[in-house]
């Protein structure tokens, strides 16, 4: 990291390798980089000690026998936005919550235990400052921000790092029954997804051999995805929005394999509704955001309205709530809040 506190070209570089493979030793990641495990081990742990990266498994949810996840597009009372994104943000059925500039005040994403759990959040557990909302069941994954990569790497380096790849989120839906400890390890490593099998063994209260055959089990699975949540401004990607694309179904599933192999896609997937496909994606500035929307998603016959949301600030991502509110600005909802889901330490 430069003496201003600013990641340099290497911290990139390891920002890079751990999205590739999150649990991946330093050893193994100064070997593919070339360079020496003190330097990797001193500048990969300050970049997790800060905040700059977490390293985080997220949870295929539909494997597991749950509903499909529901994306949210809010309107606001005037000057209430702050405090109800802070409200939702310590929901523990939201894994994402963003505030925008467009269409929609807010972006917000649903993670549903039940058909039943989801009515309830629609009905009752919206704060009343919302003045209106539109709802969009998520039909399919094309891409996750667990794939996506901040692109430091050559070639070669990625091919060394990159795991295996996965069926996309939501591909297969209730085929798996966690057993009571492999849960317990989903939801430790929400909170470190490279938590060491000592430390699991320690917190299941089980051997390292036990803990070691359920982490496997998980991760072999797909249960789990190892996540490494870097902001892409950590790559110089400043500006971020939400595409809303309204699309020929004729042409749908087309258009969702070309713009999810574009690499400033961080998300896509295929919703129900008013727009069939909602992708959100990270470019330098605006001018390269103009340039994707006309000569990528333009140039695409199928798309017949785009609408563009920027990003003004992330709340809530993966699960974890970034921003720290004041408490007397958050809305109590009707309803009483469950526990929240699983809190990171407030940005440096």
């Amino acid at each position: 990291m430069s003496k201003n506190g600013i990641p340099d070209a290497t911290d990139k570089r390891i920002a890079s390798a751990l999205q590739l493979h999150g649990r991946a030793p330093w050893d193994q990641i100064a070997q593919v980089l070339g360079l020496s495990e003190r330097t990797t081990a001193r500048r990969g742990q300050r970049l997790l000690d800060e905040g700059m990266i977490r390293v985080i498994g997220v949870l295929d949810t539909q494997l597991i026998g749950r509903p499909a996840p529901v994306l949210l597009g809010l309107r606001v009372e005037t000057g209430s936005a702050r405090a109800i994104a802070a409200s939702l943000s310590g929901l523990a059925e939201t894994r994402t919550v963003m505030a925008l500039c467009g269409s929609f005040d807010h972006f917000v994403e649903v993670i549903p235990e039940s058909q039943s759990s989801l009515r309830t959040f629609l009905f009752d557990r919206l704060p009343a400052q919302v003045r209106s909302s539109s709802s969009y069941p998520v039909l399919r994954f094309y891409t996750g921000s667990h794939e996506w990569n901040g692109g430091a790497l050559t070639e070669d380096e990625e091919r060394a790092l990159r795991q295996e790849p996965r069926s996309p989120f939501g591909g297969r839906s209730g085929v798996i029954d966690l057993h009571t400890e492999e849960h317990r390890i989903t939801q430790l490593l929400a909170r470190d997804g490279r938590m060491s099998t000592t430390r699991l063994a320690g917190e299941l209260g089980v051997s390292q051999a036990t803990a070691s055959r359920r982490l496997a089990a998980v991760l072999e699975q797909g249960v789990v995805r190892i996540r490494a949540d870097v902001a892409p401004s950590l790559f110089g990607l400043t500006t971020e929005a939400l595409l809303w694309l309204r699309v020929s179904y004729r042409h749908l599933d087309e258009v969702g394999r070309t713009l999810s192999d574009r690499p400033e896609v961080m998300t896509l997937v295929s919703v129900s509704g008013s727009y069939q496909i909602c992708a959100h994606v990270a470019v330098r500035d605006t001018h390269h955001l103009q340039a994707f929307l006309t000569d990528v998603v333009g140039a695409l016959d199928a798309v017949s309205e785009i609408d563009v949301s920027i990003l003004l600030e992330t709340f809530k991502r993966g699960g974890f709530t970034l921003a720290a509110p004041s408490p007397a600005q958050v809305p109590t909802p009707d309803a009483p809040d469950r526990p929240a889901g699983p809190r990171a330490a407030p940005e440096k």
